[in-house]
């Protein structure tokens, strides 16, 4: 059996670490592959994109939506 961990899950609101509007995303989808990389879709309406875990944080930055 193998027990994966992963950083985030399914249902929680993050934010793009690059996103200098800091719109909230929502976690839609984990792929786990080969190696234990974790990778996460992430949905905002109806786009939807893959990130790691690298790329985004539950916590808003509040100094980039402001100075956009």
């Amino acid at each position: 059996m193998i027990i994966i961990e992963n950083e985030f899950e399914i249902g929680q609101m993050v934010y793009l670490r690059t996103d200098s509007d800091q719109l909230p995303r929502l976690v839609t989808a984990l792929i786990y592959r080969a190696g234990g990389y974790m990778t996460y879709e992430l949905s905002h309406g109806t786009a939807t994109s893959w990130h790691n875990a690298l790329e985004f944080t539950l916590e808003k930055d509040v100094l980039a939506a402001t100075t956009n």
